[in-house]
């Protein structure tokens, strides 16, 4: 019974640690491991529109800043051509609302390599784009973000 009771209160001081990091993440700049952050605080402004994002080809992942309250994630970068896009897992994390909230309030801020880019984020509903995206993702990624419940692209496009 004291092994129980013993892990019983592990358990229940895991849980909190975890509640504690999740509920601190919305207040730090950007996103805290797999956690949602708060806005971004650091980084030096681009202020260039027209960036070309072949730069980012190379790189796994990027912070993604969106929504009012402004909220930051880890998120994938694609890259074709110039332009830059992220994918976005209907189902996988289950709860995530960023990619609605996207489609009324696209106004976001991405932080690549420490620099933070104003960007526009415009859903991709042309489907020959979408296979490219998929075809590199699947190249980049091994595979790609689960697509059980279908799979969202955005362009990270210029601010309007």
């Amino acid at each position: 019974m004291k092994i129980l009771r013993w892990l019983g209160i592990g358990l229940g001081c895991l849980v909190v640690l975890i509640a504690a990091v999740a509920f601190g993440a919305r207040f730090a700049d950007g996103p805290v491991a797999v956690f949602p952050g708060g806005a971004f605080q650091s980084g030096d402004w681009v202020e260039d529109t027209s960036v070309d994002f072949g730069f980012a080809a190379d790189i796994a992942e990027i912070e993604l800043e969106s929504g009012a309250p402004p909220t930051s994630r880890t998120t994938w970068i694609l890259v074709e051509g110039a332009k830059a896009y992220v994918p976005c897992s209907l189902g996988f994390p289950p709860g995530k609302r960023w990619h609605k909230e996207a489609l009324t309030k696209p106004d976001a801020v991405v932080r690549i390599a420490g620099k933070r880019y104003r960007r526009t984020l415009v859903k991709i509903e042309d489907e020959a784009l979408e296979g490219r995206l998929k075809a590199i993702v699947g190249d980049k990624y091994s595979g790609g973000p689960p697509s059980d419940s279908g799979v969202w692209f955005f362009e990270l496009a210029a601010p309007s």
